[in-house]
């Protein structure tokens, strides 16, 4: 869409394509692009109606579709997100998540796309948290030195870069893989589930995290933004919230120390992000978790 104006009067070059759109943050921004703009989407391991398969550690197959469809904009929500198998798998994860993405920036790059690189607050240390966008990362996970060191490379891109840091992500999904519905899940089949009480973050309602980085690209906007929900709480607190609004049993809900849960991965536990910067920018208004809790289970139901 060339010369279309957008709003605000910023225009946003040609279409827009979406690597890993079978996700949540992915399948979320298909929903929030695809009435305004020309959207493509790929799948990996996910097979969804309309979306293209698309191995992006397959360097060739990533040019030939970049040449193929010359987007405007590239999303890359993709990745191998599990945190613990990162740790345990260093090598897939270091495959997938720096040269798999290193492919697509490399194609984003030829042909002229502008990059929206999603990162993680796990590219901190979770001592002094919540971040801001300017405060130095020193990641402590194998998964979260692989998102930092993407983040190097988009900022060292030919293309004009946008990186999205987010955390928590939350919402309806298809594969049923986030925080929330594992807990749903779990808790409806009487199971005891064990939450950290001393990991403290920012969760971010997906759909809520889409819509506004729907708003910055048509604005324009380049750099790191801090994309996330307003509220700072730990684990076990956002756990009890969802128990509520969902109707669990609050009492099958266990708090533990992360140590406790013996994960192989060190996690920020004093981490969660930072908003002020995308606050004074964007007009869409950031979704508190009560609020989220309560629109994801409204489209649950529908």
């Amino acid at each position: 869409m060339p010369g279309i104006e957008l709003c605000r009067n910023v225009a946003v070059p040609g279409s827009m394509l979406i690597i890993g759109t079978s996700g949540l943050i992915g399948s979320c921004l298909y929903e929030a692009l695809k009435g305004d703009h020309q959207v493509t989407g790929t799948f990996f391991s996910c097979p969804q109606k309309g979306l293209i398969k698309l191995d992006m550690t397959e360097r060739n197959q990533v040019r030939q579709l970049m040449e193929e469809l010359v987007p405007g904009v590239v999303f890359i929500p993709a990745a191998m997100p599990n945190v613990e198998a990162c740790e345990e798998n260093p090598g897939l994860c270091y495959q997938v998540n720096v040269e798999g993405v290193g492919y697509v920036l490399e194609a984003a790059a030829g042909v002229g796309a502008k990059i929206v690189y999603f990162s993680t607050d796990y590219v901190f240390d979770g001592a002094a948290g919540p971040y801001g966008e300017d405060e130095p990362p020193n990641p402590i996970s194998v998964y979260g030195r692989a998102k930092y060191a993407v983040e190097r490379r988009v900022q060292q891109s030919r293309s004009p870069w946008l990186i999205i840091r987010t955390t928590v992500v939350y919402g309806p999904e298809q594969q049923g893989k986030n925080f929330v519905l594992g807990l749903i899940r779990r808790v409806k089949q009487g199971a005891v589930v064990k939450v950290p009480r001393d990991q403290v973050g920012t969760p971010t309602y997906a759909p809520n995290l889409c819509r506004v980085v729907k708003e910055l690209v048509e604005l324009g906007e380049e750099g790191i933004y801090h994309v996330a929900g307003p509220d700072l709480l730990d684990r076990y607190q956002f756990a009890l919230e969802a128990a509520q609004i969902f109707d669990l049993d609050q009492n099958l809900i266990v708090p533990v120390t992360t140590a406790e849960l013996g994960q192989k991965a060190p996690r920020p536990l004093a981490a969660g992000l930072k908003v002020d910067k995308v606050r004074a920018r964007v007009t869409t208004p950031l979704t508190g978790v009560r609020e989220g809790l309560r629109e994801m289970k409204r489209a649950l139901q529908q």
